[in-house]
Protein backbone atom coordinates (compact mmCIF):
# COMPACT_ATOMS: atom_id res chain seq x y z
CA UNK A 1 0.00 0.00 0.00
CA UNK A 2 1.68 2.93 -0.93
CA UNK A 3 1.92 6.23 1.73
CA UNK A 4 2.91 9.26 1.33
CA UNK A 5 3.32 11.74 4.16
CA UNK A 6 4.25 15.67 3.76
CA UNK A 7 4.78 18.59 5.84
CA UNK A 8 5.16 22.23 5.57
CA UNK A 9 6.33 25.11 7.90
CA UNK A 10 7.22 28.76 6.82
CA UNK A 11 9.98 27.79 3.50
CA UNK A 12 10.70 24.08 5.05
CA UNK A 13 9.12 21.38 3.27
CA UNK A 14 9.53 17.46 3.95
CA UNK A 15 7.97 14.74 1.70
CA UNK A 16 8.03 11.26 2.65
CA UNK A 17 7.71 8.03 0.41
CA UNK A 18 8.00 4.55 1.34
CA UNK A 19 9.83 2.54 -1.56
CA UNK A 20 10.18 -1.44 -1.03
CA UNK A 21 13.17 -1.44 1.37
CA UNK A 22 13.34 1.93 2.91
CA UNK A 23 11.92 5.58 3.02
CA UNK A 24 12.51 8.03 0.42
CA UNK A 25 12.83 11.81 1.94
CA UNK A 26 12.74 15.00 -0.17
CA UNK A 27 13.21 18.04 1.60
CA UNK A 28 12.90 21.57 0.50
CA UNK A 29 14.11 25.10 2.56
CA UNK A 30 14.55 28.51 1.21
CA UNK A 31 15.58 27.18 -2.36
CA UNK A 32 17.92 24.39 -1.20
CA UNK A 33 16.30 20.96 -2.32
CA UNK A 34 17.66 17.46 -0.87
CA UNK A 35 16.49 14.13 -1.87
CA UNK A 36 17.87 11.20 -0.28
CA UNK A 37 16.83 7.41 0.88
CA UNK A 38 17.01 5.66 4.21
CA UNK A 39 17.19 1.68 4.02
CA UNK A 40 15.25 -0.10 6.66
CA UNK A 41 18.44 -1.46 8.04
CA UNK A 42 19.53 1.94 8.48
CA UNK A 43 16.20 3.33 10.63
CA UNK A 44 16.04 3.18 14.46
CA UNK A 45 13.45 2.96 17.14
CA UNK A 46 15.01 5.66 19.19
CA UNK A 47 12.97 9.04 19.15
CA UNK A 48 14.41 11.96 19.96
CA UNK A 49 12.16 15.34 21.15
CA UNK A 50 13.19 18.82 20.67
CA UNK A 51 12.43 22.27 20.16
CA UNK A 52 14.24 25.67 19.97
CA UNK A 53 15.00 28.52 18.08
CA UNK A 54 17.89 30.82 17.21
CA UNK A 55 18.55 32.18 20.87
CA UNK A 56 20.67 34.38 19.29
CA UNK A 57 17.99 36.58 18.45
CA UNK A 58 16.47 36.57 21.95
CA UNK A 59 20.14 37.75 23.02
CA UNK A 60 19.72 41.04 20.59
CA UNK A 61 16.69 41.48 21.96
CA UNK A 62 17.85 41.61 25.18
CA UNK A 63 20.59 43.43 24.54
CA UNK A 64 18.72 46.37 22.61
CA UNK A 65 16.22 46.47 25.51
CA UNK A 66 18.81 47.52 27.99
CA UNK A 67 20.83 49.63 25.22
CA UNK A 68 17.21 51.56 25.01
CA UNK A 69 17.04 51.74 28.98
CA UNK A 70 20.13 53.08 29.17
CA UNK A 71 19.66 55.67 26.78
CA UNK A 72 16.24 56.92 27.92
CA UNK A 73 17.42 57.68 31.40
CA UNK A 74 20.88 58.66 30.20
CA UNK A 75 21.02 62.70 31.38
CA UNK A 76 24.11 63.58 29.83
CA UNK A 77 25.00 65.73 26.84
CA UNK A 78 25.12 65.09 23.77
CA UNK A 79 21.34 63.20 24.15
CA UNK A 80 20.46 60.56 21.86
CA UNK A 81 18.25 61.40 18.90
CA UNK A 82 14.48 60.63 19.91
CA UNK A 83 14.81 58.59 15.87
CA UNK A 84 17.74 56.53 17.17
CA UNK A 85 15.56 55.60 20.14
CA UNK A 86 13.19 54.49 18.07
CA UNK A 87 14.79 52.59 15.99
CA UNK A 88 16.53 50.32 18.41
CA UNK A 89 13.30 49.75 20.07
CA UNK A 90 12.06 48.83 16.53
CA UNK A 91 15.03 46.21 16.62
CA UNK A 92 13.18 44.55 19.64
CA UNK A 93 9.97 43.59 18.67
CA UNK A 94 11.64 42.50 15.10
CA UNK A 95 14.58 40.07 17.08
CA UNK A 96 11.83 38.44 19.16
CA UNK A 97 9.88 37.74 16.06
CA UNK A 98 12.96 36.67 13.89
CA UNK A 99 13.38 33.87 17.15
CA UNK A 100 9.48 32.77 16.71
CA UNK A 101 10.13 32.49 13.25
CA UNK A 102 12.85 30.01 13.53
CA UNK A 103 11.48 28.13 16.41
CA UNK A 104 10.39 24.84 16.02
CA UNK A 105 9.44 21.24 17.68
CA UNK A 106 10.57 18.38 16.17
CA UNK A 107 11.38 14.70 16.55
CA UNK A 108 14.01 12.39 15.35
CA UNK A 109 13.88 8.85 14.67
CA UNK A 110 17.62 7.29 15.27
CA UNK A 111 19.20 4.43 16.80
CA UNK A 112 21.17 4.31 19.63
CA UNK A 113 24.30 6.01 17.91
CA UNK A 114 22.13 8.99 16.79
CA UNK A 115 23.18 7.69 13.38
CA UNK A 116 20.85 8.42 10.19
CA UNK A 117 18.18 10.30 12.14
CA UNK A 118 14.93 11.15 10.23
CA UNK A 119 13.91 14.53 11.34
CA UNK A 120 10.23 15.12 11.58
CA UNK A 121 7.80 18.44 12.70
CA UNK A 122 6.41 17.59 15.96
CA UNK A 123 2.68 18.70 14.75
CA UNK A 124 2.97 19.29 11.32
CA UNK A 125 -0.24 18.54 10.18
CA UNK A 126 -1.10 17.74 13.31
CA UNK A 127 0.74 15.60 16.06
CA UNK A 128 -1.89 12.62 15.74
CA UNK A 129 -0.87 12.40 11.70
CA UNK A 130 2.74 12.53 12.77
CA UNK A 131 2.14 9.87 15.46
CA UNK A 132 0.43 7.84 12.95
CA UNK A 133 3.47 7.88 10.64
CA UNK A 134 6.34 7.17 12.91
CA UNK A 135 4.01 4.07 13.51
CA UNK A 136 3.38 3.38 10.01
CA UNK A 137 7.34 3.84 9.42
CA UNK A 138 8.34 1.29 12.52
CA UNK A 139 5.52 -1.34 11.24
CA UNK A 140 7.14 -1.40 7.38
CA UNK A 141 10.35 -1.58 8.88
CA UNK A 142 9.82 -4.47 11.11
CA UNK A 143 8.06 -6.50 8.78
CA UNK A 144 10.62 -6.03 5.65
CA UNK A 145 13.57 -6.51 8.32
CA UNK A 146 11.64 -9.74 9.21
CA UNK A 147 11.00 -11.02 6.08
CA UNK A 148 14.46 -10.41 4.39
CA UNK A 149 16.47 -11.75 8.17
CA UNK A 150 13.90 -14.09 10.42
CA UNK A 151 12.96 -16.63 8.13
CA UNK A 152 14.42 -20.03 8.88
CA UNK A 153 15.43 -21.66 6.10
CA UNK A 154 17.34 -25.48 6.38
CA UNK A 155 18.90 -25.03 2.60
CA UNK A 156 20.97 -22.69 4.32
CA UNK A 157 23.60 -22.96 6.58
CA UNK A 158 22.96 -22.38 10.69
CA UNK A 159 25.93 -19.50 11.17
CA UNK A 160 24.27 -16.98 9.60
CA UNK A 161 21.11 -17.50 10.24
CA UNK A 162 21.67 -16.91 14.29
CA UNK A 163 23.90 -14.08 13.58
CA UNK A 164 20.26 -12.49 11.72
CA UNK A 165 18.84 -13.47 14.35
CA UNK A 166 21.40 -11.92 16.76
CA UNK A 167 20.94 -7.93 14.78
CA UNK A 168 17.56 -8.61 15.03
CA UNK A 169 17.29 -8.62 18.46
CA UNK A 170 20.21 -6.19 18.96
CA UNK A 171 18.47 -3.66 16.41
CA UNK A 172 14.83 -4.07 18.43
CA UNK A 173 13.41 -5.66 15.44
CA UNK A 174 12.14 -8.44 17.58
CA UNK A 175 12.34 -8.75 21.65
CA UNK A 176 14.00 -11.21 23.63
CA UNK A 177 10.88 -13.81 23.60
CA UNK A 178 10.26 -13.45 20.13
CA UNK A 179 14.21 -14.20 19.41
CA UNK A 180 13.88 -17.37 21.97
CA UNK A 181 11.28 -18.80 19.34
CA UNK A 182 13.05 -18.17 16.58
CA UNK A 183 16.23 -19.47 18.16
CA UNK A 184 14.14 -22.58 18.97
CA UNK A 185 12.64 -23.12 15.37
CA UNK A 186 16.06 -22.08 13.70
CA UNK A 187 17.52 -25.16 16.33
CA UNK A 188 14.37 -28.10 15.09
CA UNK A 189 15.56 -27.49 11.59
CA UNK A 190 19.09 -29.48 12.18
CA UNK A 191 19.21 -32.93 13.63
CA UNK A 192 22.58 -32.22 15.19
CA UNK A 193 22.28 -28.37 16.43
CA UNK A 194 25.49 -26.17 16.45
CA UNK A 195 25.79 -23.95 19.06
CA UNK A 196 27.69 -20.78 19.74
CA UNK A 197 30.38 -20.22 21.87
CA UNK A 198 32.47 -17.02 22.00
CA UNK A 199 33.35 -16.48 17.68
CA UNK A 200 33.40 -20.25 17.00
CA UNK A 201 30.52 -22.48 16.09
CA UNK A 202 30.43 -26.34 17.74
CA UNK A 203 28.82 -29.30 16.84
Amino acid sequence: MQYDFSQQRLLDKRHFRFMEDGLLIHSSSAGKVHEYEIKYENIGTKIIYWKNGLNAYLLVAAFFTVVSIIFYFDTTEPKIEPSMQLFLLALIPSSILLYFITYKKARYITNSANLNPIELFSDKPNIEAVDHFIDEILSRRRIFLLQRFGQMNKNLSYEPQYYSLTWLLDNEVINKEEYDQKLQELNSLYPSTPTIKGFAIEK
